[in-house]
């Protein structure tokens, strides 16, 4: 099974520990309350994407949605467009998508929602990854987002990988999802019996979300990565990985790796503190490039090998 269609949050049919806040923002929607730009801001993986797809489906598709459940009952045509992103009424666009997340594509967007959708209801313009979006973009957001149309409303999604341009925050209406450790126990054990996976990874790794322990957990069991193998084997696994199926979570998982790699080492005793952070922050620096800016494979390699020879 492909790792997108496992895992692609458009297909997630329940929502896992999130009941509340879509309470909240139904209450919202159905009380004519909602804002004209809502921020949902929290780390990836803990469901801010998927408690979203869910609230659409509830006001556009009730009769297919239960809600004491908080699941999706029927993969009807409504379904399909929301994969398809061919409903009118959504407009879909990611930071994280480097193809679309350019300028061209934020005006493009000011001529979509200047013209009427096909169902006379509210249109809902979803950015997902919003502080990937690059300065331009987000400048030509805010000049779109500071007089919203009648019928538009901006749902802005903040995966906290970047700090967030305060212009765009200052407009919105943030709701913060923010997980105890018990909870993102509970949301862990849950997603795990719903998918069917046996937990590889060890399940206080790090401080990661629900979601991201998951998706890690599955591509380490599915493609036999070792933790103990080797920082710079496993970084070339991923590589090869990312060069094949070109999916995100491959970028999230190596930034996880990296940082278990750097745990490992301030676990052991007379090691320099200064020169461990220097080098994590040079490494992690040149990933978010790689991925950034399509640079060569073999380069990173080098470069993070070259950096890692006198540890």
């Amino acid at each position: 099974m492909n790792l997108a269609d496992f895992f692609y949050p458009k297909k997630t049919l329940k929502i896992f520990g999130l009941d509340n806040e879509f309470d909240f923002l139904k209450k919202l929607i159905l009380n004519e309350k909602l804002p004209k730009v809502l921020l949902l801001s929290g780390k990836k993986g803990s469901g801010k994407f998927t408690l979203v797809n869910h609230l659409m489906f509830f006001f556009f598709d009730k009769k297919n949605y239960d809600l004491n459940l908080k699941e999706i009952i029927n993969k009807n045509f409504f379904y399909l467009q929301l994969l398809e992103n061919t409903f009118s009424n959504i407009i879909y666009l990611s930071g994280s998508d480097y193809k679309n997340a350019k300028i061209e594509n934020i005006r493009e967007l000011k001529n979509q929602i200047l013209k009427s959708p096909l169902i006379d209801k509210k249109r809902f313009i979803i950015l997902d990854d919003v502080e990937c979006f690059n300065n331009n973009s987000l400048n030509a957001l805010l000049k779109i987002i500071e007089e919203p149309s009648e019928n538009n409303y901006f749902i802005l999604i903040n995966n906290n990988s970047k700090t967030l341009l305060e212009t765009i925050k200052s407009r919105c209406l943030e709701i913060k999802i923010i997980l105890s450790s018990k909870k993102k126990d509970r949301i862990k054990n849950s997603l795990f019996d719903y998918f069917n996976q046996k937990m590889i990874l060890n399940n206080n790794s790090l401080d990661i979300s629900p979601g991201n322990f998951l998706k890690f957990n599955y591509i380490i069991t599915q493609h036999d990565i070792r933790l103990g193998d080797g920082y710079i084997v496993n970084l070339g696994i991923i590589l090869d990985l990312f060069k094949k199926e070109k999916d995100p979570y491959y970028r999230d998982l190596l930034l996880f790796l990296t940082e278990y790699h750097f745990n490992s080492i301030k676990s052991k005793k007379m090691i320099n503190y200064h020169d461990v952070n220097e080098k994590r922050t040079y490494i992690i620096k040149n990933i978010n490039d790689f991925f950034l800016y399509n640079m060569n494979q073999k380069t990173l390699i080098n470069s993070i090998e070259s950096t890692l020879l006198n540890e």
